[in-house]
């Protein structure tokens, strides 16, 4: 910066005057020279001291010169001419052309306002349809780094409600908001919108079980519509039920089955809006109910019980007789009652016309689990005694089921809050900034502590467990990206050991925080219940890690989502203007491009129609074997991740393993008893095309579509990415399947049940 300089003040496009940096003009002129390879920051500095010289010379005489944003640009396109560096004129031109046209996409998104924040249009898009404050018109009131303000103080005014000061409330105001703003951290969608707005649940996912009686089961659906209303994702143990035909004492009738009871609880919230969209939910059955028949095939026809997700839990018990091939006949159990599995008929009423006990073995019965989800990704499966192997509160009982994405496993009425550290923003030179890591990771802790106490539900049961429990869902995204930027291949032992020492490194820092805040606040209240107790060791929450699916929020921040591969590395858009089809390319690899001098348009287009580099000649071999992409990974390396990222996770993972269309049974089948050998929770699959509605592929907009099922066949033939497309209710646009939910790149718009 220059010294006894006559400029010290600016004034920015918004009127604010800030202090003068000569050291920004430098920069800018740096990246236009190196742009055009026509100098370097030397040559830049030259340019920058021709600025400074003609500013100096204007201040003369005028104690209250303050040059503005654009006479300073204006500045630096006449002293790039005057030296001579005419290309690198012409890329700054460029440049302030660009950014013009940004700002003016801008100010269209935010209600005519600019902001100061480094956000892509995209990620704007999103905040102002998902998140930012709205007024009574709909017409965006509030700035991204105004919402990232808001949160901060709500959560960091907690730590008034434990004796401390002024001094204190203000530094966790700073740390929380410069995570945020510096993309390294972000609470769940439901805490960014409504932290300190009228709505009080700022937190995601909540398990409630309905009792095995009329009444019961009625009251838990008022408790879950009251709850879905407000936004929250739902998961339900239908297994509690009695199975369907059993004698009921008090009526003398026989009950109609927990399989019945979804479809009523399915009816009801198809009618709910929670906050301007349909809630997703979690119906979960263990393996030996003996109406797991009927649960396994309630969702083969599709649209039929669209607003649930389906599971079916798994015990080890189950497992081991389907890998020794147990030849005797599976047994359910209901009540301490052993009975083989039965078929319903049910009429288009969905009363019962008959019952049929099954005989069958337990590799029979898991060989239909396989092919319904074979046949259109439901049901996912869960280990249960894995899940409770880990049960932090044992004294509370057998957790029964999980949230609709399936990475949080809770007891009845628990709740848990999310939040997720964004990987990519903690990679330079390719290394991993491991000790930014961890103070993030403590921010991020005791910020998502404080969403506990901010949170109201209209639930007496819900507002217990949670307070009592104190869960937090401390997550990740942008592993994908990372991966490049480390330039390690995601199926390689090397991505296998990165994972590890992430998530070991995010788990012991989480881990470490939530004692010292129990030290300072005290232990969660059902602390007697868990398993620190016999340990002596301070806990502040019964759970810190999971790792949720992050659509939304890794399309906020362009990077990639949770633990998933990038799934295309260029892809059309969609968009024809003129002549030109739009297109999309991960900013990592683009970048490697132009490094090594291999970027063209041509190039771009062909890695578009096939959306990975696989087949590509053009591309050298080490570049291929970083930048691999969901297609190119076969499902055992899905599994080896997920069973990687496990071990340092405290709750589970939602995690999809994508097979192309023509998979086989047995290829998912393998995959589920991989899943169980390496110790997952959970495992959901998809098979491209599976499902009958239009494909979306990597393919060139341009050229004439066909029919979905071929459409999807040809594109795994070719090696080319393809997705599922449903039509965005908020929008308008595609829905692409992502992560086992479908998604809208356009408005963030997601739903977790198709």
């Amino acid at each position: 910066m220059q010294a006894n300089t006559l400029v010290s003040s600016v004034q920015k496009r918004d009127g604010n005057v800030v202090s003068f940096n000569q050291d920004k003009i430098t920069l800018a002129v740096t990246k236009a020279l190196q742009s055009t390879q026509s100098g370097d920051e030397t040559m830049a500095l030259k340019v920058s001291d021709k600025v400074m010289e003609k500013l100096q010379t204007e201040a003369q005489g005028k104690p209250e010169y303050v040059p503005s944003v654009e006479h300073i640009q204006d500045s630096v396109e006449e002293s790039l001419m005057a030296l001579g560096f005419t290309k690198a004129a012409r890329s700054y031109i460029l440049y302030r052309e660009e950014h013009a046209k940004i700002r003016d996409q801008q100010r269209n998104i935010l209600n005519g306002r600019t902001t100061k924040l480094d956000l892509t249009i995209n990620s704007l898009k999103i905040l102002a349809k998902r998140y930012l404050q709205k007024d009574e018109n709909g017409k965006v009131v509030e700035l991204p780094e105004e919402m990232f303000d808001r949160v901060a103080r709500v959560l960091s005014n907690v730590e008034k409600q434990y004796g401390k000061d002024a001094t204190f409330v203000d530094t966790q105001y700073k740390q929380f908001y410069e995570i945020m703003a510096n993309s390294e951290f972000t609470p769940a969608g439901r805490t960014l919108t409504n932290a300190g707005a009228p709505t009080p649940v700022v937190s995601n996912c909540i398990v409630l079980h309905p009792g095995d009686s009329m009444q019961d089961i009625f009251q838990t659906l008022k408790d879950a519509s009251m709850l879905q209303q407000l936004g929250s994702g739902l998961g339900f143990p239908w297994h509690l039920l009695r199975p369907a035909g059993t004698k009921a004492k008090r009526s003398g009738g026989v009950a109609s089955g927990p399989v019945s009871f979804l479809r009523v609880y399915n009816q009801a919230f198809g009618v709910i809006k929670q906050q301007g969209r349909h809630g997703a939910n979690m119906a979960i059955m263990r393996v030996d109910h003996p109406d797991i028949l009927e649960f396994v095939h309630c969702k083969r026809v599709e649209g039929d019980i669209k607003n649930f997700n389906i599971s079916v839990g798994l015990t080890e018990e189950f497992m081991d007789k389907v890998i020794a091939d147990d030849p005797n006949p599976y047994l359910c159990e209901f009540n301490g009652k052993k009975m083989k599995p039965q078929r319903v008929k049910r009429d288009q009423y969905d009363s019962i016309q008959d019952i049929q006990e099954e005989t069958i073995t337990a590799k029979e019965l898991f060989t239909e689990i396989v092919e319904c989800a074979w046949h259109n990704g439901e049901p996912g499966i869960v280990f249960l005694d894995a899940v409770n192997k880990t049960n932090p509160v044992p004294g509370l009982g057998r957790i029964e089921a999980c949230n609709p994405c399936g990475e949080q496993f809770l007891h009845d009425g628990d709740v848990c809050n999310l939040g997720s550290i964004n990987l990519s923003k903690f990679v330079t030179n390719g290394k991993v900034e491991f000790e930014r890591l961890k103070e993030v990771t403590r921010r991020a802790v005791r910020m998502l502590d404080n969403v506990v106490d901010i949170t109201e539900y209209p639930v007496d049961r819900v507002t217990k467990a949670m307070q009592g429990n104190r869960r937090v869902g401390l997550g990740i995204m942008g592993f994908g990206d990372l991966l490049y930027q480390t330039g390690i291949g995601y199926n390689t032992e090397e991505g296998i050991a990165m994972a590890e020492k992430v998530m070991d490194v995010i788990q012991q820092a989480a881990h470490q925080t939530s004692q010292e805040i129990a030290e300072e606040k005290g232990n969660f209240p059902n602390y007697d219940l868990s398993v620190y107790k016999p340990q002596k060791v301070p806990m502040r929450n019964a759970a810190l890690t999971t790792v949720a699916p992050t659509g939304t929020i890794s399309m906020m921040y362009d990077c990639s989502s949770g633990i998933e591969p990038v799934f295309a590395l260029s892809y059309y858009k969609g968009q024809i203007i003129g002549s030109n089809t739009l297109y999309y390319t991960n900013p990592i690899f683009e970048n490697a491009l132009r490094e090594r001098g291999l970027f063209s348009e041509e190039l771009m287009k062909k890695v578009a129609e096939h959306g990975s580099v696989a087949h590509v000649d053009e591309i050298p071999e080490d570049m291929k074997k970083t930048f691999v992409v969901a297609h190119d990974i076969a499902p055992i390396w899905h599994v080896r991740m997920q069973a990687a990222f496990q071990r340092h996770v405290d709750n589970s993972i939602s995690k999809t393993i994508n097979f192309p269309h023509d998979a086989s049974v047995e290829e998912v089948k393998q995959a589920y008893i991989s899943a169980y050998q390496m110790g997952l929770k959970g495992l959901t699959v998809y098979r491209d095309g599976s499902r009958q509605v239009e494909v979306l592929t990597v393919q060139d907009p341009t050229k004439k579509s066909v029919t979905a099922e071929n459409n999807s066949t040809n594109a795994q033939n070719k090696g080319m990415a393809t997705q599922q497309v449903h039509e965005c209710p908020n929008c308008k646009k595609e829905l692409r399947m992502q992560e086992g939910c479908a998604l809208c790149a356009d408005c963030g718009y997601s739903y977790c049940s198709l």
